[in-house]
């Protein structure tokens, strides 16, 4: 157990490592292309920005499901690396099928490395909420209708 807690524990330092590190550099890049670019009036431009951004932290997340498939192979957990794959991706989605499973002694790695994945999920909504408000400024700010009285 306490072999297994250590792995998770690296494990979930290492994801959050790389989507720290990730989405410091997708949030900076977003920053210097706002910064250049007056892309909030530009048709399409900020949508194609934000589309990019999703697609980063995509990528992302596959990364971060990829090194927990990484160690499942290196451990010896899974018999091959599609394998490893399909049940990273499948328990850090928390869609878990249960046609794949780890092996009892250490299955408690597929719910730890799902805690990891929603909170990483969580965090970049909150990246693209950030950005969303960034692009969108007074355009989704409620603006009231004018009375009568503001018309005198």
């Amino acid at each position: 157990m306490f072999r297994l807690l250590l792995v998770a524990f690296a494990l979930t330092s290492a994801t959050v490592i790389l989507h720290g590190l990730g989405t410091l550099a997708a949030v900076a890049h977003l920053s210097r292309v706002w910064r250049q670019h007056d892309t909030a009036r530009r048709w399409l431009m900020a949508e194609i920005q934000l589309a990019l951004a999703v697609g980063v932290l995509l990528l992302l997340h596959f990364a971060e499901a990829g090194v927990w498939a990484g160690a499942y192979r290196l451990l010896g957990l899974l018999p091959d690396l599609e394998t490893a794959v399909y049940f990273s991706i499948t328990s850090y989605t928390t869609v878990g099928y249960g046609d794949v499973v780890l092996p009892v002694s250490w299955r408690l790695l597929g719910p730890i490395e799902a805690a990891v994945g929603i909170l990483m999920l969580g965090w970049s909504t909150a990246i693209l909420v950030a950005a969303i408000q960034r692009v969108y400024g007074d355009r989704l700010r409620w603006h009231p209708e004018p009375t009568d009285t503001d018309q005198e």
